[in-house]
């Protein structure tokens, strides 16, 4: 466990059955036993006797499992109070010191109010424990990312039938593995204290390496949410630019696609290559305004001015506070789709191929629909965070199953609902769908000026859960110093603006990402920490170890076949 900071205990009347016995507790100038003192399965070698615990938090835990010995053989925790010791720790921290300017949580423990969709402290008890209600939205908030907007282009690339199916397959399949993630701190302990992530548990099993597969397969799925948040941020920007600038100069030549409108329910189709760039083709020269505002040219620099000073903040907490705003896109998003589904009716023909109006019912480039669900579904590095403070932990499994039945139905109710209705030839759907509406149509124009200022304020959770991750398993501190801070910071804002430039291909980066990250995190490192669990215990079986064994081969033939797509 990390030291945070001195605090000297020193035990009167040694006998244990004494009532008079009293306890002081200050905290001194060095910094050596903490740690120890903190530790609910700490015994001092000498005396072999209990730590101090608060009345108040021993009154609600009336018994503890015996203690680890003085050489470290550790007991497990007992069923009743498994769920709460790391909760218990944290109050315990805050008690100590209320300022929290001396005590703070174990560094690479992230705290659950930054997933929240209610981070204040008026919607949980008095223990700190949140319910089942916003358990579940938390869960289904955090899952409801930037794939949305692609749902629509994945599920074309898989056909009708056979993409829907997969969507719910892979619900299911991540659903399953998300389970074993929670089930998998169960009884664990490493160096005395309860396990806290899903890093620490692949730590117990394999290691340090184990622990470094998971945190940098966690960071490169983070890495692609910044990437692809900074390719749909820059697109964003530069359309709501130039709604201001046609409302400023309503005669102004910026968007001539707006000349390309066919299609009475104002869906436009366009060919990416002259949707990503501002160039101005359609006329010899090109206006100040056109030169210094270019999508894929100076857009992505801008918005780099604007957002890295708040990157390097130490505390990203203010933002975690504007969640709901995800909840509230998600819920624009759903009516924006069915407004404009009623508005255009289903186009669908079955029967005639060369009907702008054909659907096909399955199509060999479903990979990049399963690699993109991947990622959609990919909640396994934060879902012990999210339920950390859950008040009835006898629920999860209750609770994350509904998470993911929500965050199912909207994907497939975006997805089915862009793509039925769409009014010609489905290959025209862009992997983003507000691409196929142009800047005058006001519920797309409203859409992308929500998002991008919701975006604004998840980028700089995002970037705190990389540098928290990579800072803590490389110095063993989330925050180093503002040097290093702004350089890590930079580096990663150079990549996402290198690929806002040259490959903004939101579809692809999904995929990829997704495919990748997903072979790990989702269909590897679950299914193996369960295997070791049975394994253990003695209830390891081939049958077990078959079934296990197929899902892993679904990750790596999902990985594989997104070169073929």
């Amino acid at each position: 466990m990390t030291s945070y900071g001195a605090l000297e205990s020193r035990r009167f009347d040694d006998d244990p059955e004494n009532p008079t016995d009293t306890t002081e507790i200050h905290i001194s100038a060095s910094l050596p036993r903490l740690s120890s003192i903190l530790s609910t399965d700490y015994v001092d070698p000498n005396r072999q006797r209990r730590p101090y615990v608060p009345y108040s938090l021993s009154s609600r835990n009336a018994s503890y499992s015996s203690l680890t010995s003085a050489q470290g053989d550790s007991a497990s925790i007992s069923d009743g109070h498994r769920d709460h010791s790391m909760a218990i720790r944290y109050r315990l921290f805050s008690r100590l010191d209320p300022t929290g300017s001396t005590l703070t949580m174990p560094n690479h423990i992230v705290p659950s109010e930054f997933f929240s969709i209610l981070p204040f402290d008026d919607f949980k008890d008095e223990s700190g424990k949140q319910g089942s209600i916003v358990t579940i939205f938390s869960i289904w908030n955090t899952m409801m990312g930037t794939s949305l907007l692609a749902m629509p282009w994945a599920l074309q690339q898989a056909g009708l039938v056979w993409g829907l199916f997969l969507m719910l397959a892979m619900a299911f399949l991540a659903l399953y593995t998300a389970y074993r993630v929670v089930q998998s701190p169960e009884g664990l302990t490493v160096n005395g204290s309860a396990v806290a992530e899903f890093s620490d548990v692949c730590r117990y099993y394999w290691g340090k390496w184990g622990e470094m597969i998971a945190v940098i397969f966690s960071i490169v799925v983070l890495l692609g949410g910044v990437i692809v948040y900074w390719v749909l941020m820059s697109n964003f920007l530069f359309f709501t630019g130039n709604v201001v600038y046609e409302a400023i100069l309503p005669n102004s030549t910026t968007l001539p696609v707006m000349a390309n409108k066919t299609f009475t329910c104002d869906v436009y189709c366009l060919d990416s290559e002259a949707l990503q760039t501002s160039a101005v083709s359609d006329f010899s020269e090109e206006s100040t305004f056109d030169k210094l505002w270019k999508l894929q040219g100076t857009v992505p620099l801008y918005l780099a001015i604007l957002t890295f000073p708040l990157m390097n903040l130490k505390s990203p907490s203010f933002f975690a506070k504007f969640n709901m705003l995800g909840t509230i896109s998600v819920m624009y998003l759903l009516c924006f789709t069915a407004s404009k589904a009623f508005e255009c009716g289903f186009n669908m023909n079955f029967t005639d191929p060369s009907s702008p109006h054909y659907v096909e019912l399955f199509r060999w480039n479903f990979p990049a629909l399963t690699g993109t669900l991947a990622l959609s579904y990919f909640i396994h590095n934060a879902i012990l965070t999210i339920l950390r403070n859950q008040k009835n932990p006898e629920n999860n499994a209750r609770d994350l199953s509904i998470g993911y039945v929500l965050s199912a139905f909207c994907y497939v109710f975006i997805g089915f609902m862009f793509f039925a209705a769409f009014p010609t030839y489905r290959r025209c759907i862009s992997d983003n769908f507000l691409n196929n509406f142009g800047s005058g149509d006001v519920m797309s124009a409203i859409a992308r000026m929500f998002l991008l200022f919701q975006m604004i304020t998840v980028l700089p959770l995002l970037m705190y859960f990389i540098r928290s991750q990579f800072f803590y398993t490389v110095t063993g501190n989330v925050y180093p110093g503002l040097g290093l801070v702004c350089l890590l910071n930079f580096v990663v804002m150079a990549i996402a603006v290198l690929f806002a430039m040259v490959y903004p291909h939101v579809g692809s980066i999904l995929r990829y990402v997704g495919s990748l990250s997903g072979l790990v995190y989702i269909f590897t490192l679950p299914c193996a920490v369960y295997l070791m669990r049975l394994r253990n215990t003695g209830r390891l079986s081939k049958c077990q170890m078959a079934v296990h064994g197929f899902i892993v081969f679904l990750g790596a033939a999902n990985m594989v076949s997104q070169f073929f797509v």
